[in-house]
């Protein structure tokens, strides 16, 4: 099982906010979740105590992909393990939710 430990990105401890899809998208590239889900690859990732928020538009970024890849909650909780206060914990299942919602156009063509 591959470890991915989210104080990688907090500057020792000085980023206590996950934010922006963006920056999602950088951490995926940088933890290969691309090559993860292609090898079907069992993940746990940490989320140290000091990380307070991990918002929705980073979740997305950083693991969009692999949740739409598994199909629905169940199959990337299967597949992604979580170590994270329990705050986080709520965020992260806000993040897959978010993930797995198909959204259509509001403006009438």
């Amino acid at each position: 099982m591959r470890e991915i430990n989210l104080k990688d990105l907090t500057n020792n401890g000085e980023v206590r906010n996950l934010s922006g899809h963006e920056r999602g998208h950088a951490a995926r590239a940088k933890y290969g979740l691309d090559q993860a889900d292609q090898d079907g690859e069992s993940v746990r990732v940490v989320v140290p105590d000091e990380i307070y928020s991990i918002t929705s538009s980073f979740f997305q970024g950083m693991f969009c992909e692999s949740v739409r890849s598994s199909g629905h909650r169940d199959g990337f909780l299967a597949r992604f393990e979580f170590d994270a206060p329990p705050v986080v914990l709520r965020q992260i299942e806000r993040g897959i939710e978010a993930s797995l919602m198909r959204r259509g156009s509001i403006v009438a063509a």
